[in-house]
């Protein structure tokens, strides 16, 4: 600091100096050329001399800084060409021009925090899962671009089987507190297989603090959730508690509804188990719904099951499962009548192989018209399968619900069709 001060002074005083020296000695110039005639002091054409000497000194002196300025833009340019040439690439699923605009890109910018994306999803398009995995590692050293290389790392995590990696690049990635872009439901579910249900109901938590889930995703992964911790409890005040949580928190989730069921009837509360179910079916019209009635009388005649499953029917007479519980109820109360009525009812609505089955029991029960019975079963043999739980995912079925699909692992993939 003192040295470009001690510089400044001697150098605006040798110019002070050079100025009063010159301002003693005026003198006259006169300059003749091509007809042109030019009047000054000496004073003046030494300054105008001097300042053009230091303009074309500046301009040799940066000419070469310029040209590199003008080749260096000239790269940068061609470079964002094919960074998004190549994004455009990956969209339309061309992994050759893809990785060919990757390394071109690569070579133009110069810096690889800018071309990470690219080139991992090229190599990850292409197959090259170990270079994308790299690239996407370069990525999260970098915060302007952590996210996505985690976001990279979890697919690739997932895609290979790995869920406790995956399980971690999820928690790192929901963590930075950016852009959530289904980190949230990623994450839920990953501690779901894992069976970490207390921390996934704190991550439904903070989701629905960060608009990151719809509040109804978030109540029917919370109605999961406490579901599932009701069955670890010990406690059947507690167990009871958590079940009357999960339906409360979707009302329309059927195990929710047999579970919570089931528990009032151990505690000795049928009232309470009937309302949940009757809510449920108003709802969400269900044969596991019947079930759970019938399993709170067991000892119940036939006729008295007949009224137990008229009474939920009603909260919702129209379902096809409605007429096909109350005409297997009517059946084995040799109600003919009423068993014919809601068959035909179902029948026009959603016609089963159980349903023709149903159909030929009645004929040989009440007119022992076998021909008839006959005709029906062969109906059942080119009929629809009756509804199951089957998975979303893999499109298997299961014999029961369960939080995960049995033979894939989906969360929430069972549905009933």
């Amino acid at each position: 600091m003192i040295r470009r001060l001690a510089l400044f002074v001697i150098v605006t005083a040798l110019l002070v100096a050079a100025a009063v020296w010159l301002a003693d000695r005026p003198g006259q110039v006169v300059i003749h050329w091509q007809g042109w005639r030019l009047d000054t002091t000496v004073p003046v054409l030494v300054l105008a001399l001097a300042s053009l000497a230091l303009k074309l000194v500046r301009a040799i002196i940066g000419f070469p800084r310029h040209v590199l300025a003008n080749r260096q833009a000239r790269r940068t340019r061609d470079g964002y060409r094919a960074l998004s040439d190549g994004l455009a690439a990956i969209a339309s699923g061309d992994p050759r021009r893809a990785r060919k605009l990757a390394r071109r890109a690569d070579k133009l910018l110069e810096d690889r925090s800018l071309t990470g994306l690219l080139t991992a999803q090229a190599a990850e398009l292409s197959g090259d899962e170990s270079d994308a995995e790299r690239r996407f590692t370069t990525m999260v050293e970098r915060p302007e671009t952590a996210f996505l290389g985690l976001k990279g790392l979890l697919a690739l995590a997932q895609k290979r089987g790995e869920q406790g990696a995956a399980l971690d690049y999820a928690h790192r990635a929901w963590a930075l507190g950016g852009p959530t872009d289904g980190i949230a439901a990623t994450l839920f579910d990953l501690q779901a297989r894992a069976g970490q249900w207390p921390e996934a109901e704190a991550t439904l938590m903070e989701a629905k603090k960060r608009g990151a889930m719809s509040n109804g995703d978030v109540l029917h992964a919370r109605a999961l959730v406490l579901l599932e911790r009701s069955r670890v409890t010990a406690d059947p005040a507690e167990a009871v508690k958590l079940t009357l949580s999960a339906h409360k928190a979707d009302s329309g989730f059927v195990p929710a509804a047999t579970q919570t069921a089931a528990l009032f009837h151990r505690l000795g509360k049928p009232r309470k188990a009937e309302s949940v179910i009757a809510t449920t079916w108003r709802i969400n019209p269900h044969p596991d719904l019947v079930e759970a009635s019938m399993a709170l009388a067991p000892a119940e005649t036939p006729l008295q099951r007949v009224k137990r499953v008229e009474k939920l029917v009603r909260a919702n007479p129209d379902s096809p499962d409605g007429h096909m519980a109350l005409a297997e109820a009517a059946l084995a109360a040799k109600l003919w009548g009423q068993a014919r009525t809601h068959l035909q009812a179902a029948l026009a609505e959603r016609p089963t192989g159980g349903l023709y089955v149903l159909l030929a029991k009645l004929e040989r029960e009440e007119t022992q018209d076998e021909a008839a019975a006959q005709a029906w079963l062969a109906k059942s043999t080119t009929a629809p399968a009756e509804p199951a739980w089957v998975c979303t995912k893999c499109n298997k079925s299961a014999d029961s619900w369960s939080v995960t699909c049995p033979h894939c692992g989906t969360v929430d993939g069972l549905v009933w069709k």
